[in-house]
Order: C-alpha cells, then sequence, then structure tokens
C-alpha cells in the first residue's frame, strides 16, 4: 500500500512540476498547444541516443603485471 502511495504522490508531482514549467515558459495563453511543445522537447531530450566516436584510445588494454 505504502508503494502505491508513493507512485501516486510522484505523479502528482510529476504532473504538477510538467504544468508549471508550460506555464512558466510560456504563459497561460494557449497552454495544450504549448504542453504539446514541452512534451515534444521533453521527449526528444531522452530519446537521443549518444553515439560515441570507436577510435583507439576505446580498446581495452591488458593489465599491467
Amino acid at each position: 500500500m505504502g508503494l502505491l502511495r508513493l507512485l501516486f504522490w510522484a505523479t502528482i508531482f510529476l504532473a504538477s512540476a510538467f504544468a508549471f514549467t508550460v506555464l512558466f515558459e510560456h504563459g497561460p495563453t494557449n497552454f495544450v498547444e504549448n504542453a504539446k511543445v514541452e512534451k515534444e522537447a521533453l521527449m526528444g531530450m531522452f530519446g537521443k541516443k549518444i553515439d560515441r566516436k570507436k577510435d583507439d584510445s576505446d580498446k581495452l588494454t591488458p593489465p599491467i603485471r
């Protein structure tokens, strides 16, 4: 039961933080459209893959004994 309550409050907190961000950055006019813009920006931030360039320094070297 405690886990369910924690998930509930975490969800409420995240939704409130998202709504505050939308209101703070874009203002109260056209909230739904601005929420979509913020959602796309948020998904773009977490949806990117980090591609590392492979070079000689990435190879594993045997330990020195």
